[in-house]
């Protein structure tokens, strides 16, 4: 019997590029049915500073950010985690912004894009003690290896910045198809389906 696994392995690996575009379009969808308004940047802007139960993905984001341990919140915060290492290892900037995709300087306000003042830090750095305790209680929310702000808005303002702009590059040819921008997709779809999941089957 001939020896096969390797081949087998790689064809078993998941290509995330098309289902995460795929994905947007159903996001897609479900914005301009939901808002009706110019574009996409503009939806993209409403999305991000509409805290309202109109804003599905927010509601779902916002419940699972403040809400007890579930398998659910576990999921979420930890391929929002992961998408910080893939991004930090990648660097990717788009031309239009001033900084490259991190947590360590989302842009909230994407009408300031041009201020470098106007982007912000949603993770808090030594915010452990040696233990693995928070600092301060209710200084942060501990998704694990990182802690972030505790401010639902503004991490969900800055993490769907990131997937929009990680879905600008990828149609616009300019993601290099690497192993490594393939694992931001791969974050970028497993967030976005754990949030449109609830409202969409």
């Amino acid at each position: 019997m001939a020896d096969y696994k390797k081949e087998w392995f790689t064809k078993s690996q998941v290509d995330y590029y098309i289902p995460f575009l795929s994905l947007w379009l159903s996001c897609n969808n479900w914005y301009k049915f939901q808002y009706t308004l110019a574009n996409d940047r503009v939806h993209v802007n409403k999305i991000k500073s509409d805290f309202t139960s109109n804003n599905k993905l927010f509601k779902e984001f916002d419940k699972l950010f403040t809400g007890s341990f579930s398998k659910e919140q576990k999921s979420l915060f930890t391929n929002i985690e992961l998408l910080h290492y893939s991004l930090y290892r990648e660097v990717l900037k788009p031309l239009i912004l001033k900084n490259p995709l991190n947590f360590e300087c989302v842009l909230i306000d994407y009408s300031q894009k041009a201020v470098p003042t106007a982007y912000t830090a949603v993770i808090i750095k030594n915010a452990k003690t040696s233990k693995g305790k928070l600092k301060a209680s209710g200084s942060g929310v501990d998704f694990g290896d990182l802690v972030f702000i505790n401010d639902s808005k503004k991490v969900f303002a800055g993490l769907f910045e990131i997937i929009y702009q990680v879905r600008c590059l990828l149609v616009h040819g300019d993601l290099e198809p690497t192993e490594g921008n393939h694992e931001i997709i791969k974050y970028c779809y497993l967030i976005l389906a754990d949030l449109m999941k609830p409202f969409c089957t």
